[in-house]
């Protein structure tokens, strides 16, 4: 009979380990029957990845008409962290082609997400932004700022189709590096450009957690430093 509770113990003991192990992308766990993972506090700084080619990690995603643009590790002097950045350098597409590079390796749900970001090139459209809770190359939230339009706007992206949900209008000077961070919490997201809150919004479209990425628009050349995504509650 000892041994038959013993037994038990020690099998109840595995299986409740085994629900809180972690996992590749972070944490998981049980939530209503749902897996809940929660990625680690990261920065991609670019530094260590071969020039030429996209980072490592990261691949490469677009919604809309059209073939993929060109993510690349480039040098620049004037990057935040010298000198590595990663940017968008193909100019071959226009109109509505969202071009995004996107990290494969972790999850979020709620996180605060910042990337530093430079306007080099485009006549069409300038600047870019990150992308989070990335469910498909259709389906996510994403902030930008363009210099071009003097603005900062949030957005979700659904079925493929861009809907604005906040914007507001703010000097945006190209050719400089800049600062956007991303706080999201359930279904609150704040926007903060250079380090001041500019845009607040509720959605609960998705609340799923998701990959992280970059974004730009038709044919805007960014280069972006820095990457950092820190899980939050």
């Amino acid at each position: 009979m000892k041994k038959i509770i013993v037994s038990v113990f020690i099998l109840s003991f595995f299986l409740f380990v085994g629900c809180g192990e972690k996992h590749a992308n972070g944490e998981k766990g049980r939530d209503e029957g749902q897996i809940v993972y929660k990625g680690e506090s990261k920065i991609w700084g670019f530094d260590n990845d071969k020039q030429g080619e996209i980072a490592g990690g990261f691949s490469n995603q677009v919604t809309g008409k059209g073939g993929l643009g060109k993510w690349e590790v480039i040098e620049d002097d004037t990057a935040p962290s010298i000198s590595n950045v990663i940017a968008q350098t193909s100019q071959e597409y226009s109109g509505s082609h969202f071009n995004m590079v996107v990290n494969e390796d972790e999850f979020y749900d709620n996180l605060e997400l910042t990337v530093k970001f430079k306007g080099a090139e485009g006549r069409e459209d300038q600047g870019g932004g990150p992308v989070w809770r990335y469910q498909d190359h259709n389906n996510y939230y994403i902030a930008r700022a363009n210099p071009l339009e003097n603005n900062f706007r949030v957005y979700k992206v659904v079925d493929g189709k861009r809907i604005q949900m906040d914007s507001v209008r703010l000097k945006v000077t190209g050719g400089e590096w800049h600062m956007i961070k991303i706080l999201a919490s359930k279904d609150r997201i704040q926007c903060f450009y250079d380090g001041q809150p500019y845009l607040e919004v509720k959605d609960g479209t998705f609340q799923k957690a998701g990959r992280i990425g970059l974004w730009t628009k038709a044919d805007a050349v960014t280069y972006f430093d820095d990457l950092e995504a820190r899980p939050i509650e």
